[in-house]
């Protein structure tokens, strides 16, 4: 498979331009993976990086929206306001990549605050009910998005690190009794690393790697 990158024109919250790596595959996809940052999270970071080249390599189209929230400007805003700001960026994105090529398979990755941003995708957008998605250390302390996970179950990806300040084992074990598939990083932390642990760190991004490849390669649940 190759790929090039695509300029597209995306707006977002306040009509504001979104900065974004769009690219497509030479040939027909096999998808379109859409990638959601964390706060500070961006598309350089291992997490997404690898996802990307992950996706790439299956021979999906990928839009990677990159990360503007951990600017002043999004942090003082009321959690209203900051949610509507996700919901408005994300829905341009999704309908952004859409509209460049109709896509027939979705894959959505997100991380941290993306993961509130898929969930508020969730609740207004019509997602394909076969999308598969990957929750990135997802805020699991909200209960609003462990329930939009639970009823996403059978398509869901949740990877997240003990050491991570929203993981807790009763809400973990609630997910994979919905039929969640869960990846648990013993000893990591909210951005899959394990303090003073080079080797375990990066022994975390090749098993995120893999698991989403063999999550993405199943065949689909129904």
């Amino acid at each position: 498979m190759s790929s090039q990158r695509v300029e597209l024109e995306v707006r977002g919250y306040r009509n504001e331009p979104l900065e974004h790596v769009y690219r497509r595959q030479d040939t027909e996809p096999a998808g379109l993976g859409l990638l959601l940052p964390g706060m500070g999270y961006g598309l350089a970071h291992p997490g997404l990086r690898y996802s990307a080249l992950l996706l790439d390599e299956l021979g999906f189209d990928t839009f990677g929206l990159e990360t503007r929230y951990a600017s002043e400007a999004f942090k003082n805003v009321a959690d209203e306001e900051a949610q509507e700001w996700l919901r408005a960026d994300f829905a341009a994105a999704l309908a952004a990549a859409r509209a460049a090529r109709e896509d027939s398979h979705l894959c959505v990755v997100a991380k941290s605050l993306g993961t509130l941003g898929l969930h508020l995708l969730l609740t207004e957008e019509p997602l394909p009910p076969q999308a598969r998605l990957i929750w990135l250390t997802p805020l699991l302390s909200r209960p609003e998005l462990r329930e939009s996970i639970r009823q996403r179950a059978a398509h869901s990806l949740v990877v997240i690190g003990t050491q991570d300040p929203h993981y807790q084992t009763d809400w973990l074990n609630e997910l994979a009794a919905a039929g969640t598939t869960v990846l648990v990083l013993e000893g990591a932390d909210h951005v899959f690393e394990n303090a003073g642990d080079v080797v375990a760190s990066v022994g975390n991004l090749e098993q995120i790697v893999r698991q989403m490849k063999a999550f993405l390669q199943a065949r689909p649940n129904p």
